[in-house]
């Protein structure tokens, strides 16, 4: 028997961006959200709307209220993990090109978290599948540590990173929109080519966890160079991020990361 499913729209964001609440805009007759909320209903059984303090935006919508215990998509997805038991789907608002493989892809990983990596090294963090048990365990340790990065959970967690080149995954698919802009269909621009084949990560110990509890700054280092050689360059920045606490150059190297797994969406 199959499991249900449970699409989650992130709509809680500031869009300070773009200037004005981006998930309403209109675009082609239609808000932003209505083609996210369309390929929800193509692949999940329910699909609801985070939308934090812009709920009033959504009557006759299904909103999801913001968990406490977090800010930022954390509150969200903490939210759905704690109020429904079904095999979580999350997207933003704002992508209005995404197509129903994005996550008919997703969901045919057997691991409790699967996430898209461009060729770049770029992991989109806000597009994955999460399985409600093991991420409530993962939420309730970033609780209690009060970090709200949503790409700790692909660090704890047992995680497969999708190549979007493996998968036929059209970049344009996956665009998120800032500005007028990027309101496009024109292809991002991806400068480096370094992840082409899927990676399956689950550590035996995290070394989120001994750095985060016993302050184990090797295991850090080992996690960094881990993702350095696997191409997972934006989970190497975040990593590098944490390290600069040790030294200086690793914000240096964070910021370089992050320049490199930039997509220029021209």
């Amino acid at each position: 028997m199959s499991c249900m499913v449970l699409f989650v729209i992130f709509a809680g964001g500031l869009s300070s961006r773009f200037g004005r609440d981006k998930c309403t805009f209109v675009y082609r007759e239609r808000r932003l959200i209505d083609y996210v909320i369309e390929v929800g209903r193509q692949v999940a059984d329910r699909v609801v709307i985070a939308a934090g303090r812009n709920a009033n935006l959504y009557p006759g919508e299904t909103v999801l209220p913001d968990s406490t215990r977090f800010s930022g998509p954390l509150a969200a997805v903490d939210s759905a993990t704690h109020l429904f038991d079904d095999e979580l789907l999350f997207a933003p608002c704002d992508m209005p090109f995404l197509k129903p493989k994005v996550f008919e892809e997703l969901l045919t990983v057997d691991t409790p978290f699967s996430v898209w990596v461009f060729p770049n090294g770029r992991v989109e963090s806000a597009v994955f599948k999460a399985s409600p048990a093991e991420l409530k365990t993962i939420l309730d340790f970033l609780a209690r540590v009060r970090r709200s990065r949503i790409d700790d959970i692909f660090r704890l967690g047992h995680t497969t990173f999708l190549s979007t080149e493996r998968h036929g995954i059209d970049p344009v698919w996956l665009k998120n929109i800032n500005r007028s802009a990027d309101l496009s269909e024109t292809a991002p621009v991806v400068r480096h080519r370094v992840y082409t084949q899927d990676q399956v990560v689950k550590w035996r110990d995290s070394p989120l966890v001994r750095w985060l509890i016993n302050n184990d700054v090797n295991a850090l280092k080992q996690e960094l160079l881990h993702y350095i050689e696997t191409g997972l360059l934006s989970m190497a920045a975040h990593v590098a991020k944490d390290l600069a606490v040790v030294s200086p150059s690793y914000k240096a190297l964070a910021e370089a990361l992050y320049e490199i797994t930039d997509i220029e969406k021209a």
